[in-house]
């Protein structure tokens, strides 16, 4: 065998590889070089396997539940309390995400018709089509939904009142339980399949996340709890300044290490409201993980690398806006071939039949888009947890807790005693007891 290389400046190129002996001398044997990007860049694998998990039925179907329970729960607390300041309830079964790059299509039932004798244009409908877009937008992105599960603590900031601050009390608690329980299910799912590439059973999942599902939720309040406490400093003082004469001047000058402590404050409120997310996925793919671990964790990754966070959220906001329009376009294509097949036959649109279901008909395509938007961001949420714990703490990505429930050990069996048979001859220890008693 003989192989010759030729150098060229600091690389060595490959320039024949033959052998001598067994093939013709005109024979060379190329090696095929291929590059491992699952190796190469670890990062990727998580990144294009997030859209995989995130459209499943599964997960769409879990998020469309938990949405209509936020919805139903929200209204009630905004029918009972009316809050001042507030118009309306927020609307959690449609997205808010109006991107027009994601709407390649507009159809609003209006045809151009061009006028005789001229360049007008002047637009007729349609016999037997609403007006209207049959094009829903597109899904929430990344930080869209991030801002929607956030908006109750940030409004208490805007204004205040006693039944503004009760209908956001029991908003953010509705969301808390109803969102701590799906999104440790789709964090834990997440998590097994992106690190160790096994999908994790929905009754195992669901059993894990319901012995840390108040771990999870006390993740995300014990740092809103610590602030409402601190909180009652201002609150006294401010009553402490309406007295007469000092009242302003002691207030103003105990204020001034208040406003100074206003920073851990919002270190406190920025562990809760933006790192909540990889709390939750600590608490779910760790070993005995605690309220305490988890916000430590998210309190470690989101300080310590800035960057990296930024641009893993980043990428999370690019993917999901592509592959929202996707789904997108499928939703509303899919829906729109039946509704107007059917508006063909009746007359009328599929949801103006006059009956209750006319609701579900018309915000059946908005909902999944919104379940969607839910989904894909607890996923990406997981792969961002995974990317920043093996920066920071320098761990496998298939390091975590696989459930696996062992009990104790048993003890091993002792061999059985010897039997003694009738007519052998006692031990000789026995015979000089007999004598040590005699003797005695």
């Amino acid at each position: 065998m003989e192989v010759r290389l030729a150098r060229k400046g600091f690389g060595i190129l490959l320039v024949d590889f033959a052998i001598m002996n067994d093939l013709p001398p005109n024979s060379v044997v190329v090696p095929r070089v291929a590059i491992d990007w699952y190796r190469s860049a670890p990062w990727w694998r998580i990144a294009a396997h997030s859209i995989g998990i995130s459209w499943r039925a599964s997960h769409l179907l879990l998020c469309g539940i938990a949405l209509l329970l936020t919805q139903l729960f929200t209204g009630m607390a905004f029918t009972l309390f009316q809050p001042d300041g507030i118009t309306e309830p927020v609307r959690w079964v449609s997205p808010t995400n109006e991107v027009a790059s994601a709407n390649p299509f507009h159809f609003d039932g209006h045809l151009p018709v061009s006028k005789p004798g001229g360049d007008a244009v002047a637009a007729t409908t349609l016999p037997g089509k609403l007006p209207g877009p049959w094009y829903h937008g597109a899904p929430d992105s990344f930080l869209e939904v991030w801002r929607r599960l956030t908006l109750y603590p940030y409004q208490a900031l805007e204004q205040l009142s006693l039944k503004r601050a009760a209908y956001l009390l029991v908003s953010f608690g509705v969301v808390l339980f109803v969102w701590s329980f799906v999104g440790g299910c789709l964090s834990r799912r997440s998590i097994q399949e992106l690190g160790t590439r096994i999908t994790s059973p929905w009754m195992d999942t669901v059993r894990l996340v319901r012995r840390r599902w108040l771990s999870i939720a006390w993740a995300i309040a014990m740092p809103l709890a610590m602030i409402s406490l601190v909180a009652l400093i201002p609150l006294l003082l401010g009553w402490l300044s309406n007295l007469p004469g000092i009242g302003p001047w002691l207030a103003g000058v105990l204020m001034l290490p208040v406003v100074v402590l206003s920073i851990g404050l919002g270190w406190c409120a920025s562990i809760s409201l933006i790192g909540f997310p990889l709390s939750t996925a600590a608490i779910v793919a760790e070993k005995q993980a605690d309220a305490f671990d988890g916000v430590s964790r998210a309190a470690a990754y989101t300080f310590q690398r800035p960057v990296t966070l930024i641009l893993c959220v980043a990428v999370a906001q690019w993917i999901g806006h592509f592959a929202g329009a996707i789904v997108g376009l499928v939703l509303n294509t899919g829906y729109s071939l039946v509704s107007q097949s059917f508006s063909l036959g009746a007359a009328h649109p599929l949801h103006g039949l006059g009956t209750a279901l006319d609701g579900v008909f018309a915000q059946f395509v908005p909902w999944l888009m919104t379940a969607f938007g839910f989904s894909f961001f607890w996923t990406a949420s997981s792969a961002v947890y995974l990317l920043l714990r093996r920066e920071v703490d320098n761990a496998e990505f298939d390091l975590i807790d696989m459930n696996v429930q062992q009990g104790p050990k048993p003890l091993p069996e002792l061999p059985e005693a010897p039997k003694v048979h009738e007519g052998a001859s006692k031990p000789a220890s026995e015979p000089a007891t007999q004598s040590e008693n005699q003797s005695s």
